[in-house]
């Protein structure tokens, strides 16, 4: 029936292209090409009637004086520069140290398979010389068109990941087989030391935040050409997960909160609120100090300019050996935003406190077990005393006894009512795992989207979703990023409950089904027939994905006492 429908997309498409002749390039070869004001691209037609432009230069390598600096507009070239395969990706940190095994214990076993199966890898080579940027539309769409656009933003802690291990092509096939085409853009953005290097010497120089600067340029740059590929810069949505959703909302607060007609809507996925220190915390001044030993910086006069001639490999190695994503440190982050008054003048927190970020329509999701991922590697943490002193030394520090004790009891000491969630004492891997994974991911995730929802569902339309499948993976049950099969296809099998919420929210600013349905002939979906309400105060009602492919309806109450004073906590220390 999908294929079907493509088909009849694309005979529209084609009939489209022969009324408009003069509305489409094509090369001598017959493929795709648009002319930009600094140079044209020649793309590719690929699986299911839709086109691909891949690696297309948004801004000029941040290389030499460049590297350590805000993105710089690209350089114009004559002739045709062909777009078929992706830019590289920015220089990546690995998930785990080098040499670090999952840790080893018989409740993990089999959970290699599907970390490998719903994690995709990009595809590319790193190197500094990576800030590109990649469309995908439907075969034959004229300049001008005015489709919707859906920008994707990637996670990995902003430390890894790159636009290549997302293939966009099987959204706009499914938008196709609605009846209902979107474009679809993704882009790489600096990270780590390269895209969020802190310290006084980079507040001094205004800048901090680069990797955020490198999202921002590649949205202007959308509102600038995408009407080129026949896209309507007045309806472009963002969309991440992980630090690409953490990166939607910075952007809706960046500026405080002035954005500039960038996007009309974003959909963030696992992220919203987290933890913002100040550029010159002791932490991230610690950071810059070590780069600047490590790579012989440490007596020149100006230490910032000396780490922009330091050879690549060099400041690379350096940057590898701080803390990976996935260690004792967990989801306390070596490379990360900050706050550097000018970007983010103040947490986000503060940000939507006093009013100041982006009033857009937003869909605001998690996994129910966000935080057994970044739980493997505190194994050693097996006792009470353990897990208070972990917390308080790693996550929550400087708060007094009283406070952590608290904490402590709000999540206690029972494997029945930690994470992996409603499995009993199933996946205890250690005395303490399942209660450091509860606290975890409400002190990273579900605390921060219900204290993002509570203040922005008074001022614009706002959902959320809560997905508990896949609990029957070893040890880590229904794991951070596994819901990136609902948008992706990622199984071969998927439902597509998230991509048509997805394509419906890029149409009309809203996930349901639009009114009136999808036009004669479209492909159907799961989404029809259900009203997925707004959330409110109220009545904070979560979409909530279950096992076996199960689609229900719950209240986002759950461990109120705990995660409202996980908020409470957060405000009193400033985060």
């Amino acid at each position: 029936m999908l294929r079907l429908s493509l088909l009849f997309i694309a005979s529209v498409v084609a009939q489209a292209v022969v009324a408009a002749p003069n509305s489409i390039h094509l090369s001598k070869r017959g493929s795709p090409l648009v002319a930009l004001d600094y140079g044209s691209f020649e793309g590719f037609s690929s699986a299911f009637s839709t086109e691909s432009f891949l690696g297309v230069p948004f801004a000029q390598p941040p290389i030499g004086n460049l590297r350590f600096n805000k993105p710089v507009s690209p350089s114009s070239f004559t002739g045709v520069k062909n777009a078929t395969w992706y830019g590289n990706a920015c220089p990546q940190m690995p998930l785990l140290a080098a040499g670090v095994p999952l840790p080893d214990n018989p409740g993990l076993s089999g959970v290699t398979f599907y970390l490998g199966e719903l994690q995709p890898h990009g595809i590319v080579a790193a190197s500094e010389d990576c800030l590109y940027i990649n469309v995908v539309r439907p075969a034959g769409v004229p300049s001008g068109a005015k489709l919707p656009v859906v920008v994707w933003i990637y996670g990995g802690g902003f430390m890894a990941g790159d636009a290549s291990a997302y293939n966009g092509t099987n959204i706009v096939a499914r938008s196709m087989g609605l009846k209902t085409p979107v474009i679809y853009v993704s882009f790489n953005y600096r990270l780590n030391s390269f895209g969020f290097l802190g310290g006084k010497e980079v507040q001094e120089a205004g800048l901090g935040n680069l990797g955020l600067y490198d999202q921002r340029s590649a949205l202007e740059w959308v509102q600038k050409y995408i009407s080129t590929f026949g896209g309507d810069p007045e309806k472009v949505i963002i969309w991440g997960q992980s630090a690409g959703s953490i990166s939607a909302m910075l952007q809706m607060v960046a500026y405080d909160g002035k954005l500039n007609g960038l996007f009309q809507g974003a959909v963030m996925e696992s992220g919203s609120i987290v933890p913002l220190h100040d550029i010159t915390s002791v932490q991230q001044q610690e950071n810059y100090d070590f780069l600047v030993t490590q790579t012989n910086c440490k007596t020149a006069s100006d230490t910032l300019n000396c780490l922009r001639q330091v050879p690549y490999q060099a400041l690379l190695n350096a940057t590898l050996e701080t803390n990976a994503l996935l260690s004792y440190q967990s989801l306390n982050t070596t490379w990360k935003p900050a706050v550097d008054g000018v970007f983010l003048k103040q947490t986000v927190r503060e940000s939507l406190r006093s009013g100041k970020y982006a009033k857009v329509p937003a869909i605001l999701g998690d996994v129910d077990d966000e935080g057994t991922l970044f739980s493997l590697y505190s194994f050693n943490v097996t006792t009470n005393d353990q897990f208070l002193e972990y917390i308080r030394t790693v996550f929550l520090v400087g708060l007094s006894d009283t406070e952590i004790s608290l904490v402590g009891q709000l999540y206690p000491d029972d494997p029945t009512q930690g994470s992996p969630f409603g499995i009993g004492t199933n996946d205890t891997l250690t005395p303490e795992y399942k209660r450091i994974s509860a606290f975890l991911g409400d002190f990273y995730f579900q605390a921060g989207r219900r204290y993002a929802l509570s203040i922005m569902s008074t001022t614009q339309n706002v959902w959320s979703y809560l997905w508990k499948r896949d609990k029957f993976v070893p040890g880590i049950g229904s794991f951070h990023e596994s819901d990136l099969q609902e948008f992706y296809d990622l199984t071969g099998t998927p439902d597509w409950v998230g991509a048509d919420a997805l394509i419906n929210f890029a149409y009309t600013l809203n996930p349901n089904t639009p009114q009136g349905g999808y036009p004669s002939g479209a492909a159907s979906s799961l989404l029809s027939g259900l009203h997925w309400q707004q959330w409110s105060f109220w009545c904070p009602e979560l979409l909530t994905f279950e096992d076996p492919n199960v689609l229900t309806f719950s209240n986002d109450t759950f461990r109120a006492k705990a995660i409202a004073y996980l908020n409470y906590l957060s405000d009193q220390m400033g985060l």
